[in-house]
């Protein structure tokens, strides 16, 4: 993978994260490693640094990639198997760019559970990012074409207890 190729610099919202070579469509970049949490053990429920990778599993303390930003218009997904998860490539990312995902691909939030002002600055920015199932019917259609939702979201009925 990718991992000598990824740094932390200076952008529009703080820091993100930047790959420094080129980097093929649908190629695998970083594991996305951290400690596994459920809900109700999660030490700190308000970090930003959170990613759910399931229903009701969430990783936490991610070390450098906490510095991947959401956008509207990601150039990467998050490809999420049992306990892991590993940013893929959405298409050619060019060496000296920023990776992103959006931040909706991998949360059951409502808008009441979790919502983010977004500032991406895409032109079809939705200035307000919560949960998949916010999301209007044509963009979940789009992502679940391209393959950027895990398979939580597009059957939770499968992960009901």
């Amino acid at each position: 993978m990718y991992d000598t190729y990824l740094k932390v610099e200076e952008c529009k919202f703080g820091k993100g994260l930047f790959i420094t070579t080129d980097v093929p469509a649908n190629t695998p970049i970083v594991e996305i490693r951290g400690k596994v949490y459920t809900q109700a053990t999660l030490p700190d429920p308000n970090s930003p640094y959170i990613l759910q990778i399931g229903t009701d599993s969430f990783m936490f303390e991610m070390t450098k990639l906490n510095f991947i930003n959401h956008s509207c218009n990601p150039n990467c997904y998050i490809q999420i198997i049992g306990n892991r998860a590993v940013l893929y490539s959405l298409y050619l990312i060019k060496g000296g760019s920023e990776l992103t995902f959006d931040y909706s691909t991998t949360s059951t939030d409502s808008l009441d559970q979790w919502k983010m002002n977004c500032q991406c600055g895409d032109f079809k920015c939705r200035k307000v990012i919560s949960g998949f199932q916010q999301l209007d019917q044509t963009t979940q259609s789009k992502m679940k074409d391209r393959g950027m939702i895990p398979l939580y979201l597009l059957q939770p009925q499968m992960f009901q207890k």
